[in-house]
């Protein structure tokens, strides 16, 4: 397949996606769905099936490929616009050391950041059977910062989590109802941590002087993906999908500053690794025609996150233990229903609702990740004012639940000096996506 092949939809895509920015997760954990502004319109529901009838379809099942006529690109960018307001916030000293509340801001307002989204997607039929394709998305993220005074700085500041992921896809007709696919992922992850360290505490003096920790890592890694689309009866699939774990470690720079003089050798700047796993995801969609106008679609997936029990820094100083976040996170599920009305030939309507399973649990939420269930509410539109050109917009309202983090301090577990945090938050999402289509 000729780089030209593809189109110049396709490469404005994946351009803007090398561009994206640490985003707040909206999936549970720290995944992101928004990939497909067609699917967005829907809830994602029965984009496993091909639903939105596009090769933006291939990040969610590879088979989907080979329902496509002739060659598609597509170039998708998402705005996520988050509010998570922290309230009833107070944190004190371990009792250990006196157990004094820990002074600062109690209301840091917003810790979530404004974030585009993108992706690009190609595909190739190469025979009737035979379907390439190629993808550039951004599948998990994550960004949170509170202002430097607040109370809970010893437990965190500044989160973030970057992932590009590169997937060649293959789709292949064994009959014409039944369609199997496959991809290999080629995964890159950037991280960045941030925290106050209570020096003063450590020396037995709580609140004297405080330091500041900064953790940086990157990491290649591979996966894999594959899927299988059924087509029993002309309007009616279901597709099935696989998506890999990841695995990185992380290489970079852990660097202290404000460090005491005592504390000079342990607190030093040194390497550190750190691993991260992205979760096996498995979906199952389902998409059905009622008449020429009317279809009903659903999708529903679960999520290995009981896989990510911690978060371990280890650094290369011997002087320096490694720095751990308990998350003890649980598998999710993911489920939603949507439907598609046809106006007419260039117009097309969709609505979806889903329920979103939140990962961590409650005893071990924090607020890197103050992860909670969520619910979704979507409408999208797909017009075409030109032929071979389609553009979707999509819209969501991503509403949480409210969630608690309660954190103890005993001086010898993950929190230790980190002190004792009490907080709820409360958070909602807007997401805008659009999308353009060039088929040929």
């Amino acid at each position: 397949m000729k780089l030209s092949a593809l189109g110049p939809s396709l490469l404005a895509g994946l351009a803007a996606a090398t561009l994206a920015v640490p985003a707040p997760a909206l999936a549970s954990g720290f995944a992101l769905k928004e990939q497909s502004a067609s699917g967005q319109g829907a809830s994602f529901a029965g984009i496993t099936a091909g639903a939105n009838g596009d090769a933006s379809a291939m990040f969610y099942n590879p088979a989907t490929l080979g329902m496509l006529e002739g060659n598609q690109s597509v170039g998708v960018l998402s705005g996520i616009f988050p509010e998570s307001r922290v309230e009833g916030a107070s944190a004190t000293r371990a009792s250990r050391l006196g157990g004094a509340p820990i002074s600062g801001n109690a209301s840091p307002g917003d810790i979530g950041r404004d974030a585009p989204v993108a992706a690009g997607y190609g595909s190739y039929a190469v025979t009737p059977d035979l379907t390439l394709g190629v993808s550039l998305t951004a599948p998990w993220g994550l960004a949170t910062v509170y202002p430097k005074d607040w109370i809970g700085r010893y437990h965190a500041r500044h989160s973030s989590l970057l992932t590009v992921n590169l997937q060649p896809t293959a789709a292949y007709k064994l009959s014409p109802s039944l369609t199997l696919g496959a991809g290999v992922q080629m995964q890159y992850a950037r991280a960045r941590l941030t925290q106050f360290v209570d020096f003063g505490g450590i020396l037995g003096a709580p609140g004297t002087r405080d330091g500041y920790g900064d953790i940086r890592g990157d990491d290649f890694g591979f996966g894999a993906t594959a899927g299988v689309l059924y087509e029993p009866m002309r309007g009616t699939r279901f597709g099935l999908s696989f998506r890999s774990a990841v695995h990185h470690e992380l290489k970079g720079k852990g660097s202290f500053s404000n460090v005491p003089a005592p504390l000079a050798a342990s607190f030093a700047t040194s390497d550190v690794t750190a691993k991260l796993v992205t979760p096996e995801i498995l979906s199952f969609g389902a998409y059905h025609e009622i008449d020429s106008r009317w279809a009903v679609m659903g999708d529903l997936q679960w999520t290995n996150w009981s896989r990510y029990r911690e978060s371990r820094v280890d650094y290369a100083n011997p002087l320096r233990p490694d720095t751990v976040t308990e998350q003890q996170f649980h598998d999710t599920w993911f489920a939603s229903v949507g439907a598609a009305y046809k106006w007419s030939d260039g117009l097309t309507l969709r609505a979806g609702i889903g329920y979103d399973e939140g990962a961590a649990p409650d005893e071990h939420r924090g607020p890197r990740l103050p992860d909670t269930d969520r619910y979704w509410l979507s409408a999208g539109v797909g017009f075409s004012l030109f032929d071979h050109v389609r553009t979707d917009v999509g819209y969501s309202l991503v509403l949480g639940r409210k969630a608690r983090i309660n954190l103890t301090d005993d001086l010898t577990g993950p929190e230790a000096f980190r002190g004792n945090l009490s907080a709820s938050y409360d958070a909602h999402v807007h997401v805008i996506a659009i999308q353009n289509k060039l088929s040929f």
